[in-house]
């Protein structure tokens, strides 16, 4: 898996010499090229690109399994922007788009390609709300040490009493280097790491390319999300899996390249992540009146990513007291979690961005503590230090909905973004300060969505198994349940086409039965059944 994981097709290249004479672009192309005729071929070709995992989440979010922006940017359309001597830094599918370097004279010789629909400059510099260090400290919770407060804010303790740590949920978090060599860090479940700067999967510091720098902001973001060391730091989401994308340049002006974030979020997608955490925003080369989540590339980005069933988690920014003066994208993106800060007093963080965006939505979306948060100092293996920042405040909410969505499986994205707004301390009286408010772990995890059946957690009884998996012929599906109910088996494709829908009568305990399957191609399935309780899923291959 992690083989196949590293070996998505994105490209990627590292000037080794001086564009002074150049900027960075963003060409849009207007369709995918796809023969007419070979659409169908086109998609299954595509759902190659996404692996079983991802294509489970989106089935169980109710989402198409492939689409439209699923399909890879049409190569020949590629090949003539490369023929005009201009550096490709990266492809983006769902943008349907690549990024450049290049000239002002070849970006003029773009224009004349009847391909391209829209050519655009990109963030030269990332409006990271980048955080300030202070030293003073407070001691706490044995346990948790001096990271107790920023949990227990959001009822985290509580949640982890319950024996939730984020198990079973994939975790991906977008930003600088990782010390994953410090003692908070060291022996998480890591899945997969990729460095989208230098297209390898070395997260830590490389010596003569990175700052010493570099590890330090997502060292310290991480830890608060997952970080375990007793008596020193606990991370809400400890037992979550982990996915790390070095997105973040730090050296230079440019900061985060927009381009980094876009291949990122995609490759999280790929993978078959549920959450994703960031703490970048973008400002230049946009105007406040652009912060509609809509215009920003990044904000298109995380779009297409919440589109596919992923809970997105982002900073709202540390603007207040700025210029700016109001939210960063892709804060701004609807349907997301845009994150604000409060202090251990619960008092608004004296930095945090304001709302609402462009087109009048309220954001933040809720918040977290952001002042003097207790976080691995990536400068040492072994030491800490309080940091603020909304950048700190966003991986302990992405921790808190890793921790609802393991309480809540049979929940899709959306309802635990919904559970979590609806329980938070002012979700009655939302305001662009705070947006819903503080998180409330705990009432998010026991949140009953009214008119409906909760479809909460599936109880530890409960089991689907298909055999011979991979079958041929009839496909044996034991179903184990600890209460009697109706419901539906239903099987469907990798394009999310229902193909097998039977009524069931199950009884608590074990049942059994048997399908025939030989009437369909060789390929990966879904198995699921959907009971008046709750529902469970599972992939079933068909081998002839």
């Amino acid at each position: 898996m992690i083989r196949w994981i590293l070996g998505l097709t994105f490209v990627l290249a590292i000037a080794t010499t001086s564009f002074a004479d150049t900027s960075r672009y963003w060409v849009f192309f207007n369709d995918k090229g796809i023969v007419p005729g070979q659409e169908q071929r086109t998609l299954d070709n595509a759902q190659e690109l996404i692996s079983v995992r991802s294509i489970a989440r989106r089935l169980h979010n109710g989402v198409a399994i492939i689409q439209y922006s699923d399909i890879p940017v049409n190569m020949q359309y590629v090949d003539q922007v490369q023929r005009l001597g201009i550096q490709i830094r990266t492809q983006s599918k769902w943008l349907n788009a690549v990024s450049i370097e290049a000239t002002p004279t070849q970006i003029e010789l773009i224009r004349t390609l009847p391909v391209v629909r829209e050519i655009r400059p990109f963030s030269r510099k990332l409006c990271i709300d980048q955080p300030t260090r202070s030293e003073h400290s407070a001691v706490d919770s044995a346990e948790y040490g001096n990271s107790f407060r920023q949990n227990e804010i959001c009822r985290i303790p509580e949640l982890h009493e319950r024996g939730l740590s984020g198990n079973g949920v994939l975790l991906c978090i977008l930003d600088t280097g990782f010390r994953t060599e410090h003692q908070a860090l060291d022996g998480l479940n890591y899945l997969a790491m990729r460095d989208f700067i230098f297209g390898d999967s070395i997260v830590h510091n490389e010596p003569g390319l990175d700052s010493a720098e570099q590890h330090w902001h997502a060292t310290a973001c991480l830890s608060a999300m997952a970080g375990v060391d007793s008596n020193n730091i606990i991370g809400p989401a400890f037992g979550a899996q982990l996915m790390l994308a070095k997105t973040e340049y730090v050296p230079t002006e440019t900061s985060v390249e927009e381009d980094y974030y876009v291949a990122g979020m995609e490759w999280a997608d790929s993978a078959g992540a549920d959450i994703t955490s960031s703490s970048l925003g973008y400002i230049d080369w946009y105007t406040q009146d652009q912060m509609d989540g809509r215009t920003t590339v990044v904000a298109q980005a995380v779009t297409e990513a919440q589109r596919r069933g992923i809970l997105v988690v982002t900073a709202q920014g540390n603007e207040r007291n700025s210029a700016w003066n109001t939210v960063i994208s892709p804060a701004d993106a609807d349907s997301i979690l845009a994150i604000g800060g409060v202090d251990s007093f619960l008092v608004l963080s004296s930095f945090s961005s304001p709302g609402p965006t462009a087109d009048g939505r309220i954001k933040p979306d809720c918040a977290a503590q952001a002042t003097d948060v207790w976080s691995a100092n990536a400068f040492t293996t072994d030491q800490y230090s309080r940091v603020s920042g909304t950048s700190l405040a966003t991986p302990i909410a992405a921790g808190v909905a890793a921790l609802v969505m393991e309480a809540n499986p049979e929940w899709t994205a959306q309802q635990v973004r919904q559970a979590m707004l609806a329980t938070a301390s002012q979700a009655e009286t939302p305001d662009n300060d705070l947006g819903y408010g503080v998180l409330d772990g705990v009432a998010a995890a026991d949140y009953v969505f009214s008119g409906v059946s909760p479809r909460g957690s599936v109880p530890q009884s409960m089991s689907l198994i298909a055999y011979p998996n991979p079958v041929n012929g009839y496909v044996t599906i034991s179903l184990n349940l600890d209460r009697a109910q109706t419901g539906k088996l239903l099987m469907y494709d990798l394009l999310g086409r229902q193909i097998v829908s039977l009524d069931k009568q199950v009884n608590i305990g074990a049942n059994s039965f048997s399908l025939p399957v030989d009437q369909f191609s060789s390929g990966k399935y879904f198995l699921k059944f959907d009971g008046a309780e709750e529902s469970i899923t599972v992939p079933l291959v068909i081998l002839k």
